[in-house]
Parts: C-alpha cells; structure tokens; sequence
C-alpha cells in the first residue's frame, strides 16, 4: 500500500513536472517574441532612416552640384549680354552649350525620380532658352547695325558723286552758254550789228534771236 501511494506521487510529481515545463515553455515564446520583435522593428527602421538619410544627402549633393553648374550659366550669360567681339561671343556660346549639356547628363542620372528629373529639365529648358532668344537678338542687332552703316556708306557716297557731279554740270553749262554768246556776237560782228542778218545765219528768227541775247545779256 505504502509502495503504490509512493509510486502514484512520483506519477503526480512527474506529471505536475512535465505541465510546470509546458506552461513555462508556452509562456516563454510570446515573451520571446514581445521583447525581440520590437527590437527588429527597431533596426528596420534604424535602417530605413539611415536610407532616408543617404537619400537626403545624395539629393542635397546633387542640388548643390547642380546649381554650381547653373551659377556657371548664367555667369556666362551675363558676360555674353555684355560682349561686342563676335568671336569671343561664339566661344561663350560654345562654353554655355557644354554646361547645359552637362546638366542634361546630370539629369539622366535622377531619371528614376521623375519630379526632380522634369523640375530639372525645365530649369536648363529656360536657361538654353533666354541664352538662345538673347543670342538671336545680339545677331540681329550686329546686322541691323552692319545695315545701317552699309545704307549710310551708300549715303555718303551718293553725296559724294552729286557733289562732285555738279560743278561739272556747271562747268558744262557755263561753257555752252559762253559758247553760244561768242558765236552770236561773232555773228553780230560780221554783220555790223544787223540782227536781222545774223539771225538768218544762225537759222533763227529775229524775234527769237533777240529773245535770246537777252537772256544771255548780250547787248545790241
């Protein structure tokens, strides 16, 4: 009897063992999992935070870059504004196109993000822009001026040949008249001062040579 009360605690004990375990094994793993699972979210978001930074960085980098490069643009478009050599004007046109392009190509590389990529794009849309509506202006005024001193050559020149033309029209004139006033004196002269006669020899009327002599302050 004492045998059987003896084995059926060791039972008991084993049994109350075995469910002790259980239960602490069935408590255990909630617990594990209430204290490590915020630990993981921790570090997940740790690292979320730390992409995030990297990200901000890359962007700020990026933007810094970008308007050293814009600075650049318009440093050299104001110089443009501001140049009279044609020459010189071409070579910061060239160097404006090469900073542009150099923009384009940072661009390309943020394509991912298509809010920055098209902000971008219209930023170094208008700078190409206003440089080549500027240029387009400087090319017309440099031909508009080209014009004005060709119409003013031109101007100058035609004054130049009336001016020159007229004393001879002049001289001309006065020699025509000089002739015709020998040739009527000499005419006067052969007739002693007959009109009548001397007309008939010049194939004029009386009347008409009359006219004429005083016109030309011929006397009789």
């Amino acid at each position: 009897m004492d045998a059987l009360n003896k084995q059926e605690r060791t039972e008991a004990f084993l049994k109350m063992l075995a469910f002790f375990i259980l239960a602490v094994i069935i408590i255990s793993i909630p617990m594990y999992y209430a204290f490590r699972m915020p630990e993981k979210e921790k570090a997940l978001r740790r690292a979320e935070c730390d992409s995030l930074a990297v990200r901000l960085t890359e962007i700020d980098n990026f933007a810094k870059a970008f308007l050293l490069q814009a600075d650049s643009a318009v440093s050299l478009f104001n110089t443009y504004k501001e140049e009279e050599d044609e020459v010189l004007r071409d070579k910061l046109q060239l160097r404006f196109s090469e900073i542009t392009n150099e923009m384009e190509n940072s661009v390309r590389t943020i394509k991912n993000d298509t809010i920055r990529a098209r902000l971008y794009g219209k930023a170094i849309f208008i700078y190409s822009n206003v440089f080549s509506t500027w240029a387009e202006k400087k090319d017309l005024q440099v031909q508009l001026n080209d014009c004005m001193q060709n119409t003013n050559a031109m101007l100058k020149k035609k004054e130049v040949a009336a001016a020159v033309e007229k004393p001879k029209v002049e001289e001309k004139e006065m020699t025509i008249r000089e002739k015709e006033i020998d040739l009527i004196n000499k005419a006067l002269k052969k007739h002693n001062g007959n009109v009548k006669a001397a007309a008939k020899e010049l194939g004029k009327t009386e009347r008409k040579l009359k006219r004429r002599m005083k016109e030309l302050g011929i006397s009789q």
